[in-house]
C-alpha cells in the first residue's frame, strides 16, 4: 500500500498528508484550551468578586474537579476510541469543550462555575486523550520522535493562543464593556475556536487510523483489563510516570505562574487586575512559550537519536534543576528571572515530547487508544496532585512551593530512568 511523506515524517499505509495537516490544526486549538483557563481563569475570578485569599484555593479546586474527571474517563474513551474510531471522539471532545468555553464566564456563583467547569472537563477528557493518541497512530515507527517534536512545536504555538486571548479583556474594557462583561466576550471569543475545530476535525481527520476491525473488537471491560495490564510494562510504567510529572509541571506553571504575577502585580505593585495580566503575565508566559517552541523541536530529533529512555532521562534531569531553582526567585519581574522561565518553558515541553513518544513506542498496536488513556489517567494524575497540593502550598509556603516540589519530583524520574536505561529495549 502506498504511503505518503510530509514535513519529515512517514506516515503509517491509509494515512494521507490531509489528515496529519488537519490533526496538525485541531491540535493547535486542543492545545490551546489545554492552557487556556490557567491564564484566563484569574481575571475572571477577579472580576468576580473573589477575594484574593480565595483565589488560589478556588483555582485548585477547579482544577482538581477537572482532573478527578480526567482519571475517571480517560481510560474508557481510550477503549472507546478503539472501538469507534478517534475522529468522532475528537470532534465531540472540541465541540463539548468550545460550548463549556462560551458558558464558562456567564457563570454567576462559585457553584455555577464548578457545575460548568465540569462540562469543559468532559470535552477536555476525549480532546486531550486524542490529541496523544492520534499522533501515536500516524507515523512510521522511525519518525516517532520527529511527529511528537512536531506535535510539541504545534502546542506550543497553540499555547501562544491563551496570551492573545489575555489581551482581549483590556481591549473590551477600553470599549466600553464592564469587567464581568470584557471576561464573558473573551471567554465567547474562545468558545468559537473550538466549535470551529470540531468541524475542522469531522471533515479531515482519519475515519480508520487506530481503530480497531469490527470482527476484532472485545468488549470494553476487556479492552481495559488488557490496557491495565500493559502498564506492567517497566517502559510503559516510566513513561505514565514521565507523564505524571510532565503534565504536573506543565499544570503547576500554567495554574501558579500568572496567579503569582498577577497576584504580585495588584498587591504589590499597585495595578490593576488588566494593568497585570498585560504588563506582568503576558510578556512572562509568552518567555515561556517561546522556550518551549525550541525545546520541542530539539527533544523531537533527539528523541530519534538516542534511545527514548535516555530521552526521558534527559528531560526529567533539565526540569529538576530548573524547578528547583524558582526557589531562589523572591522577585519575578526580575530582569534574570526571564532566562529561568525561557529554560523553563524548554524543560517542559521537553518532558512532554520525551514522554509521548516513549509511550507510542511501547503501547501495543491494538491497545494504543487504551493504553495512552491510561498514561493520560497518569498525567491528570499529577496535574491533580499538583494543583490541588499546590494550592496550599502557594498560599501557606509561598509561591516558588508548587515548582520546588516538581522539581524534586523530577529529580526521582530522572534516577529511575537512569536505572532503566541500563536495561534492554524489549525489557524496559
Amino acid at each position: 500500500m502506498t504511503t505518503h511523506r510530509t514535513l519529515g515524517i512517514q506516515l503509517i499505509p491509509g494515512v494521507r498528508r490531509g489528515h496529519l495537516w488537519t490533526y496538525l490544526f485541531v491540535a493547535v486549538i486542543s492545545s490551546a484550551y489545554a492552557g487556556a483557563l490557567a491564564v484566563l481563569q484569574p481575571g475572571l475570578l477577579h472580576a468576580m468578586g473573589i477575594a484574593p485569599g480565595e483565589q488560589a484555593m478556588l483555582t485548585g479546586l477547579l482544577s482538581a474537579l477537572q482532573e478527578l474527571v480526567f482519571i475517571a474517563l480517560l481510560g474508557p474513551i481510550g477503549a472507546l476510541a478503539d472501538r469507534v474510531g478517534r475522529r468522532l471522539v475528537y470532534a465531540l471532545g472540541l465541540l463539548v469543550t468550545g460550548i463549556g468555553y462560551a458558558l464558562y464566564a456567564q457563570a454567576g456563583s462559585v457553584t455555577e462555575l464548578i457545575a460548568l467547569r465540569l462540562i469543559v472537563a468532559l470535552g477536555s477528557a476525549a480532546m486531550v486523550g486524542m490529541m496523544v493518541t492520534v499522533i501515536a497512530d500516524y507515523p512510521q515507527e522511525q519518525d516517532r520522535g520527529k511527529a511528537n517534536g512536531l506535535q510539541g512545536v504545534v502546542a506550543t504555538l497553540g499555547a501562544f493562543i491563551p496570551p492573545m486571548l489575555l489581551a482581549l479583556p483590556s481591549v473590551f474594557a477600553a470599549k466600553g464593556y464592564s469587567e464581568i462583561g470584557a471576561q464573558q466576550a473573551t471567554f465567547a471569543v474562545a468558545g468559537s475556536l473550538g466549535v470551529f475545530a470540531a468541524v475542522i476535525a469531522a471533515l479531515g481527520l482519519s475515519a480508520q487510523a487506530g481503530r480497531i476491525a469490527a470482527s476484532a473488537q472485545p468488549a470494553l471491560g476487556t479492552l481495559l483489563r488488557q490496557g491495565l495490564a500493559s502498564t506492567r510494562n517497566p517502559g510503559i510504567a516510566l513513561a505514565c510516570a514521565a507523564a505524571f510529572t510532565s503534565r504536573g509541571v506543565l499544570a503547576v506553571t500554567g495554574a501558579f505562574m500568572s496567579l503569582w504575577l498577577i497576584q504580585y502585580g495588584t498587591g504589590t505593585l499597585g495595578l490593576s487586575g488588566s494593568e497585570a495580566m498585560k504588563q506582568l503575565a503576558l510578556p512572562r508566559v509568552l518567555c515561556i512559550v517561546t522556550g518551549a517552541l525550541f525545546g520541542a523541536i530539539l527533544m523531537g530529533f533527539l528523541s530519534d537519536r538516542i534511545r527514548r529512555v535516555t530521552a526521558v532521562a534527559v528531560a526529567a534531569g533539565l526540569t529538576a534543576a530548573v524547578y528547583l531553582a524558582l526557589f531562589f526567585v523572591k522577585d519575578p519581574t526580575a530582569p534574570w528571572v526571564f532566562y529561568l522561565l525561557g529554560l523553563m518553558g524548554i524543560a517542559e515541553i521537553s518532558a512532554f515530547v520525551s514522554s509521548q513518544a516513549l509511550i507510542g513506542e511501547r503501547a501495543p498496536v491494538a491497545l494504543r487508544g487504551v493504553v495512552i488513556g491510561f498514561f493520560g489517567v497518569a498525567g491528570a494524575v499529577g496535574i491533580l496532585f499538583g494543583t490541588s497540593l499546590g494550592g496550599v502550598l502557594f498560599r501557606d509556603i509561598g509561591p516558588s512551593a508548587p515548582f520546588v516540589l516538581f522539581g524534586a519530583i523530577n529529580l526521582l524520574v530522572f534516577v529511575w530512568a537512569l536505572r532503566l536505561r541500563r536495561q534492554p529495549d524489549r525489557t524496559a
